[in-house]
């Protein structure tokens, strides 16, 4: 009737259930929480060359470099590091369109902070870390913050704080 396996196979079940309930529990305590943070974003400097583009036709197209300022308090106004968070994934992207393609997003620059490193941003005259290569001319950018949190239990969080230049 009620064998070794059937009551190990009923524990285990119950005890899945459980967990299950603790994790939905967990989620929803930070499933909610307003995690926007002000950012401070400064292009000082935008440098645009066109340049030959040697992987199609014979073409110019705009290759970009910037400068930028970045401050960033990301703790002490709203605390994003609670139990739930394992890391913030930081990267300053430019998004600009062509007359190929109407959204074109590229990363310039990013940081991965740790849960007890120093949250306090204040970088001066920053080079972007990678350049942005246009397929076109005519290149005009809007430049945005975002954070993107990688949590212990939940969904990925992006968030967007934006600066246009």
């Amino acid at each position: 009737m009620n064998t070794v396996l059937s009551r190990a196979n009923s524990l285990f079940a119950f005890s899945l259930s459980v967990m299950a309930a603790l994790t939905f529990g967990c989620f929803i305590t930070t499933a909610f929480k307003d995690r926007r943070v002000p950012v401070d974003i400064h292009v000082s400097k935008v440098m645009l060359k066109n340049v030959d583009d040697f992987t199609g036709p014979r073409e110019r197209s705009d290759l970009g470099f910037i400068t930028f300022d970045l401050s960033a308090d990301i703790l002490p106004i709203k605390p994003i590091f609670d139990w739930n968070v394992k890391q913030l994934f930081l990267y300053l992207s430019a998004e600009y369109g062509t007359k190929s393609n109407s959204l074109n997003q590229v990363v310039l620059w990013d940081k991965i902070v740790l849960r007890g490193e120093n949250t306090k941003l204040n970088l001066r005259d920053m080079k972007s870390k990678y350049f942005f290569f246009d397929d076109g001319n005519g290149l005009r950018q809007t430049i945005s913050l975002s954070l993107s949190i990688t949590p212990q239990f939940s969904l990925l969080l992006r968030l967007r704080a934006l600066v246009s230049s």
